[in-house]
């Protein structure tokens, strides 16, 4: 009887072992295909628009302006830019500096784009002034110039700011490396 005993056991112990490969092998292949899924309507088509296009046409361009902000986002981007093209004209990385001082000038024109009524100062105080000396001091690959420069940038930015209404927001050299891009 004991033998008999052992032999449901085993059989018990390998129905339930293989039940739980089972249900786990599924449960995998259900979040596979969860992370696959894509929602359909009832005509069986796939949902391409999403929000934007569920609302009126007369209503999408002003849900976009929403969704892209005022000058704020810009500030964002540009402050990140600059943050970045510090130490890569500090670390002598100077690919990398101008890419980033590109990528900011491009923001901040995309910025006014939206939001015009800002270009006024922005291109008195930054644009025609201190930026494109920053730019001449990287092609210059000159670390004493590009500090110089920057110290020159960060006045005309804080005056900018102050000029739109935002005098608390006050520019300062970078401390914190955002980024670990080195140059070797």
């Amino acid at each position: 009887m004991r033998r008999f005993e052992r032999r449901i056991r085993s059989f018990v112990v390998l129905a339930v072992t293989s039940a739980l490969v089972g249900l786990g092998a599924a449960a995998g292949w259900e979040a596979v295909r969860a992370q696959s899924h894509t929602h359909t309507h009832s005509g069986g088509g796939m949902d391409m628009g999403g929000w934007l296009v569920r609302l009126a046409p007369d209503a999408r361009t002003a849900a976009i302006e929403r969704q892209l902000r005022g000058l704020d986002t810009t500030m964002a981007e540009v402050a990140y830019r600059y943050t970045e093209m510090y130490w890569g004209g500090v670390d002598g990385n100077w690919a990398y500096a101008e890419h980033m001082a590109q990528h900011l000038g491009e923001a901040l024109n995309l910025g006014l784009e939206r939001r015009p009524q800002y270009r006024k100062n922005a291109e008195a105080l930054f644009l025609k002034g201190p930026y494109p000396q920053v730019m001449d001091a990287i092609k210059a690959k000159n670390v004493t110039l590009f500090k110089q420069r920057i110290d020159a940038l960060r006045p005309a930015c804080t005056a900018c700011h102050a000029a739109e209404a935002h005098p608390f927001i006050k520019i300062g050299v970078p401390t914190v490396r955002r980024n670990p891009v080195v140059n070797d």
